[in-house]
């Protein structure tokens, strides 16, 4: 069974490839071994020096990477060989071409986010939760979740992020497409902003601790979260899907 490998960087920490595995090397611990047919993609947090053999047997493996600031913002990211042209990706990129795209792309994401802060706002026991503005409703939950929690939730969207950009091909939109990837336009950002409406609510009733905040644990928190995120992306690409055919 495939499984995503999670490392928290620490000064020394390297990544190099030993074949048929990815070796995780720390200073005064033990080296791990990674087998590459069971990684299915890699988040690194904070200092991890990767080896040019080792990134390109993830390439070369479809294995992607993403690389995590020490505040659980994505920093970069390394994507492998996608396949074929698909239409979803084609819809995707000829709308945005459009003068008008951008903006009609823009309505329609404001449209599903105002949807997904309306649904946590009612499940949170909001009395008046179809008139709170979207930007209302983030700036109460940063004061409810409080500096730390906020930190746990941009890791955990962070996480969701590098999610999506596994799931997002399997439905038809292209991983390396120039214009899907640009500092413009980023499909799997936006994805995760809108379903990590659905995971604030686990959010505000988590306990924290200090180890309830490291990576693994954050991680740990995502597992849990897995299936109902995929469900609720499944519908957000349904959506999206119907949207294109409307406006093509």
């Amino acid at each position: 069974m495939m499984r995503p490998l999670y490392i928290d960087g620490v000064s020394g920490c390297r990544v190099v490839f030993d074949d048929p595995a990815l070796r995780v090397i720390v200073p005064e611990q033990a080296d791990q071994l990674f087998p590459l047919q069971r990684i299915s993609r890699v988040v690194c947090q904070g200092c991890v020096d990767w080896s040019m053999s080792a990134l390109l047997v993830c390439a070369d493996k479809d294995i992607q990477l993403l690389f995590l600031k020490n505040n659980g913002e994505i920093r970069a990211r390394w994507l492998s060989w996608s396949g074929e042209r698909q239409s979803l990706t084609q819809r995707l990129v000829d709308l945005l071409s459009r003068a008008n795209g951008p903006e009609l792309y823009t309505n329609w994401y404001l449209s599903m986010e105002k949807l997904a802060a309306r649904s946590f706002a009612r499940r949170i026991g909001l009395s008046d939760w179809r008139e709170n503005p979207v930007a209302e409703l983030r700036q109460r939950l940063k004061i409810s979740l409080g500096s730390g929690g906020w930190q746990c939730a941009q890791l955990l969207q962070s996480i969701l992020y590098g999610e999506l950009l596994i799931w997002l091909p399997k439905y038809g939109f292209e991983r390396d497409n120039e214009v899907l990837i640009s500092a413009e336009f980023d499909l799997a950002a936006d994805l995760s902003k809108l379903l990590m409406w659905d995971c604030y609510l686990t959010l505000l009733k988590r306990t924290e601790s200090k180890d309830e905040t490291s990576l693994q644990s954050i991680a740990a928190l995502f597992q849990l979260q897995n299936d109902r995120c995929y469900s609720l992306f499944r519908s957000s690409i349904n959506k999206l899907h119907q949207f294109l055919l409307k406006v093509s």
